[in-house]
């Protein structure tokens, strides 16, 4: 599907919501204007809405009753060796609690069924099904399991607990820099390859199931509805829409086979919301950046013949992707502002350091006394008078003037390193002149000599060539 067919879609998708709901079959096949493929898959994504309560949010599950009215497990309550500390989470198959294993001290995710769901033998075995899919995965991305356990008639999954928060939360703040929704898109799709490398396929890939560590790890969890190609058994009757329809493909909204192809699909989506901070079907959505845009599309396509056909083929596009030389010059420009802030620091704290040491050794000038005080004195306060003026010129021409900032300290180096060595020379040669009558004074200018001297020699040097390695400053 090309993107202007999305659009399309996404005109009539939104259309149609806005008809009373008994006309909305009509004017779609009315707006559609004989194209089929269009109104099919409009009045697929119509549907889902409809039987879903909320297509962007919701997920479509089996015989799933209200919660209101179930057992509450607060905190401090008891099950097994697992201590709940707090509830985390509620989804369609049941609750997700923080608790901790008191046999060997650590925070698990603790999942179980709605205790109202406790009594349904398909839901029972998708429990199990989730703990041995993901128990298949080893991948530093998919959240670790480490039990599943069945504990006074209640089946329970033990796993890795991810300290953070979800995708979700980041793109409600608006769309991710391109570069880390690249990134995290990457994460995503090498935790796809080792599910599908086993032949897990996930079908419910969304924000929500993407955690970020506080870290910055991304984790892939709630294998929940994943399909196991390994396994006989078929957990969903034969037309069910499982997952959630906002990142479901057309062949899974209506209930056919979902393959691998169907992860790629929603990470489509997810690739697209986090550029955008939209769902791809939203009304008013933002036009997508250019960068990773055509990954997002080709992700997306209707037909599965026309989407990457495997995760391992997204992950090489979004890694050639990070290697374009404009997310290149980006992280160059970012890691040059930088090294520039620390110049443009390395000057204001030395003209404040300067300035301040104009006082003490006016001090050490009456204990001095004579000529050798005042030409102490003299060098110290032209030296600082110099080199503070120089320095603070070349920090508002950093600041204000970058584009003439070469030419700037071309003019005016070659003074500043001259000011920097009588400064430090000058304060030595006072503290010496002090030491056996005020040795607290002696031992400052002493030591601030010295250090000053310290910084020209070698830092200024080291912040510079950060600083303008780049720029051809130097």
């Amino acid at each position: 599907m090309k993107r202007e067919q999305w659009d399309r879609l996404k005109t009539l998708f939104t259309g149609a919501l806005e008809q009373p709901a008994d006309e909305r079959q009509a004017w779609l096949r009315q707006q559609a204007g004989g194209d089929e493929m269009l109104l099919r898959e409009a009045a697929a994504l119509l549907q889902a809405h409809e039987t879903a309560d909320g297509f962007l949010d919701a997920p479509a599950t089996i015989d799933l009753a209200d919660f209101a009215g179930v057992e509450e497990r607060g905190g401090g309550t008891r099950i097994g060796s697992y201590e709940i500390e707090c509830e985390i989470g509620r989804g369609g198959m049941g609750i997700v609690y923080c608790a901790r294993d008191v046999r060997l001290g650590r925070r698990v995710a603790l999942k179980a069924l709605s205790p109202v769901h406790e009594a349904n033998v398909r839901l029972r075995e998708r429990l199990r099904r989730e703990a041995r899919a993901a128990a298949t995965i080893a991948h530093p991305s998919v959240a670790t399991i480490y039990a599943l356990e069945e504990i006074d008639g209640h089946l329970f999954i033990a796993s890795e607990f991810v300290e953070g928060h979800t995708l979700r939360t980041e793109i409600e703040r608006g769309p991710l820099d391109p570069r880390r929704a690249v990134a995290i898109a990457i994460d995503i799709a090498r935790a796809l390859c080792a599910a599908h490398e086993v032949g897990v396929v996930h079908r419910d890939l969304k924000p929500e199931n993407v955690l970020i560590a506080t870290g910055g790890a991304v984790k892939v969890v709630d294998f929940g509805i994943a399909q196991v190609e390994s396994l006989n058994t078929r957990l969903t009757r034969p037309g069910d829409a499982v997952g959630t329809p906002a990142y479901m493909p057309p062949e899974q909204l209506l209930g056919g086979e979902a393959d691998a192809r169907a992860d790629i699909y929603a990470l489509g989506v997810v690739l697209s919301e986090m550029l955008t901070g939209q769902h791809p079907l939203a009304p008013g959505r933002r036009a997508m950046p250019a960068s990773a845009s055509e990954i997002a599309w080709r992700c997306m396509q209707m037909d599965p013949k026309d989407r990457y056909q495997t995760a391992r083929e997204v992950l090489e596009a979004l890694e050639r992707e990070r290697q374009h030389p404009h997310y290149l010059r980006a992280q160059a420009s970012v890691a040059d502002a930088s090294a520039r802030w620390w110049w443009e620091f390395h000057q204001s704290a030395v003209a404040i350091v300067y300035a301040v040491m104009v006082w003490p050794t006016w001090i050490a000038r009456t204990v001095i006394g004579g000529r050798e005080g005042n030409a102490v004195f003299v060098a110290v306060l032209a030296a600082a008078i110099v080199a503070v003026t120089l320095r603070l010129h070349l920090w508002f021409t950093s600041r204000f003037y970058p584009a003439e900032l070469a030419w700037a300290r071309g003019r005016a180096m070659g003074w500043v390193l001259g000011s920097d060595a009588l400064f430090a020379t000058a304060l030595v040669v006072g503290g010496g002149f002090v030491g056996d009558v005020r040795p607290g004074l002696a031992v400052l200018e002493i030591a601030v000599g010295i250090a000053a001297a310290s910084a020209f020699a070698l830092v200024e040097p080291a912040t510079t060539r950060a600083a303008f390695r780049t720029s051809g400053g130097l």
